[in-house]
């Protein structure tokens, strides 16, 4: 039986189960049977390869998850506490599958099911824990921002779920204005965050220190001075389990538990419900309102609201429209820095490259000078090609916040015109939600130094490495010397088309959210206004009927909103972490 102090929104979780369908009923029932039975729902999140894996296999005491060098996490993987191991695979079709542990890899990795091709909506993981003993189930979520757009869209429809989150960041790569965003986006949804700094084994105590410092900073312009952070290596824990933050980290989880955890998912469910509930009255209203109108004016008003949503329909297309043009302006550049930075590039590394020659390798041997000379020449393209890079990404990445940042205030502008329109034409109070809007970072990338060689130039190389003496030698330096142009304009190209990749992802993704963002509450309430003409189109009786459904549909939705109480709006807790 639930606690004192939950009974009445198990009651109204109930209630808006009888009122709901499809997966807002599923969502509403998973809810309701772990209010039942204590057990907050944790969320691990955070972009791809910061090692949410990982940490997770160490709190659970054993390698449990699959963890790799790749993305690995294909679908949202739930944790839950059971005496012995099984797993059990939900698909889109509705079906649902239980088998060994074993078949993990097969359903929930990258490796065994691209694409997802399997259609896999949930896997639920069972096993035995110590700290899933504590009331707790932790979900291992695909990371945001991965190079498999899939990935991130299961996770984003993971994070309306959980109560409390854990939030992983790495000091390489630093923190990046994507994963502030989704800092602050994660902090609001869920009733306790803490913040994890994975991987610090990589890097010098010096290099920890700065790490740390700079973390902390961009976590409190996100979420606020309450921030902290928890520096630690799960790797470390898990192979040896003498990691001092990770421990840290986990006295203070266990802590959290052990005193918040039944007052946290409390307020939880009161929310995720309260949300639910308003949405839900929000169509009813919508719909008892506009067929109960006088038939003129009805036709009138209904035409003018219904004007207001495609308005927003069509500014949501060309939205969509801006982000793609201000994508290829940034394109453009992209491809005129590059050209610029060619001729620059090749002639500071040709300078640096005979400075070597001259100096350290003045006396060398011939094929010294090759092993030698190339071993230095790629190390300067790389270095210069690579500064170039990470200066068009940061201005890439502003010039997409920006863009975000200005569609996410139209958008807020034009739902509170919605809002406006159905209170002065309809004389209804609506509860919009309003969208977000993510940008995601590209996919990895490397540098190819490799010869491509054709059988004149075998020859031609035999030929320089077996010259003797000083013949031999010079030949060589003009050979390295001769393949800077080339070289710089091979890596050039490729990080040009690294940008490319990653900014045609990152737009794909944020014309996916503007049209999402902009279609869903308009949908909504397009059906509301359907259901209310299809009323109007009913007999008197029929009508009458369908008004007095309706009626006690509200009803009964105020009731579940009276159980719940006041809305919570606000986000929950950011967890004190530990210094090096």
């Amino acid at each position: 039986m639930p606690v004192t102090g939950q009974r009445d929104v198990v009651r109204a979780l109930l209630l808006l189960e009888s009122l709901s369908d499809g997966q807002d009923r599923r969502a509403l029932t998973e809810l309701r049977a772990r209010l039942k039975s204590r057990r907050l729902r944790v969320l691990v999140t955070g972009e791809a390869k910061r090692g949410k894996s990982t940490l997770i296999n160490a709190l659970l005491g054993r390698a449990v998850l699959p963890a790799g060098v790749t993305p690995v996490t294909a679908a949202a993987i739930t944790i839950t506490q059971d005496r012995d191991d099984s797993m059990e695979v939900r698909f889109a079709s509705g079906d649902a599958r239980r088998m060994t542990l074993d078949a993990l890899p097969e359903y929930g990795t990258e490796q065994g099911n691209p694409g997802n091709r399997r259609r896999v909506e949930a896997i639920t993981v069972r096993t035995d824990a110590a700290v899933l003993r504590r009331g707790v189930e932790i979900v291992d979520t695909p990371g945001t921002g991965s190079v498999f757009a899939h990935n991130t869209d299961a996770a984003d429809l993971a994070l309306p779920t959980m109560d409390a989150a854990i939030f992983v960041l790495t000091a390489d790569p630093p923190v990046s204005a994507a994963e502030r965003d989704l800092l602050e986006r994660v902090a609001g949804l869920s009733m306790t965050t803490f913040i994890v700094l994975n991987k610090i084994d990589y890097l010098s105590p010096g290099e920890r220190a700065h790490a740390l410092d700079f973390t902390r900073r961009v976590s409190e312009q996100a979420i606020g001075p309450a921030a902290a952070v928890y520096p630690l290596s799960a790797r470390d824990a898990l192979r040896h389990g003498d990691d001092a933050g990770f421990a840290a980290f986990r006295a203070d989880f266990l802590a959290y538990l052990d005193t918040s955890r039944e007052s946290a998912l409390e307020a939880s469910a009161r929310r995720q419900a309260h949300h639910l509930a308003g949405l839900l009255l929000d169509d009813v209203t919508l719909a008892r309102r506009v067929a109960s109108m006088p038939g003129e004016e009805a036709a009138g008003r209904v035409a003018a609201f219904s004007a207001k949503l495609a308005e927003v329909r069509h500014r949501g297309a060309g939205a969509a429209d801006r982000a793609g043009a201000a994508s290829r302006r940034l394109l453009t550049s992209v491809n005129t820095a590059a050209g610029d930075a060619g001729s620059r590039i090749t002639g500071d590394v040709s300078r640096q490259l005979a400075a070597v020659l001259r100096a350290e390798l003045a006396g060398a041997r011939t094929a010294e000078i090759e092993r030698l000379g190339r071993a230095r020449l790629a190390g300067l393209i790389r270095e210069s090609v690579d500064c170039w890079r990470q200066q068009q990404a940061r201005h890439l990445q502003s010039g997409l916040d920006s863009l975000a940042r200005r569609l996410s205030a139209e958008l807020v502008t034009e739902l509170a015109a919605v809002r406006d329109a159905a209170a002065g034409l309809l004389g209804v109070e609506l509860l919009i939600p309003q969208g977000s809007l993510q940008l995601s970072p590209g996919p990895g990338f490397f540098y190819d130094f490799g010869e491509y060689v054709d059988q004149a130039e075998l020859l031609a190389g035999a030929i320089r490495r077996h010259l003797p003496g000083p013949a031999g030698q010079r030949r060589m330096r003009q050979h390295l010397t001769g393949q800077v142009p080339g070289l710089v304009d091979r890596q050039l190209g490729r990080a040009r088309a690294d940008l490319q990749d990653r900014l045609a992802e990152a737009t794909r993704r944020l014309i996916a959210e503007i049209r999402r963002s902009h279609g869903a509450s308009a949908e909504r309430l397009t059906e509301a206004l359907d259901q209310a003409g299809r009323i109007r189109g009913e007999s008197a009786d029929q009508a009458a009927r369908q008004l007095a459904s309706l009626a006690e549909r509200g009803q009964r939705l105020r009731q579940a909103l009276d159980l719940l109480g006041p809305a919570d709006c606000g986000g929950g807790a950011v967890l004190a972490g530990h210094p090096l």
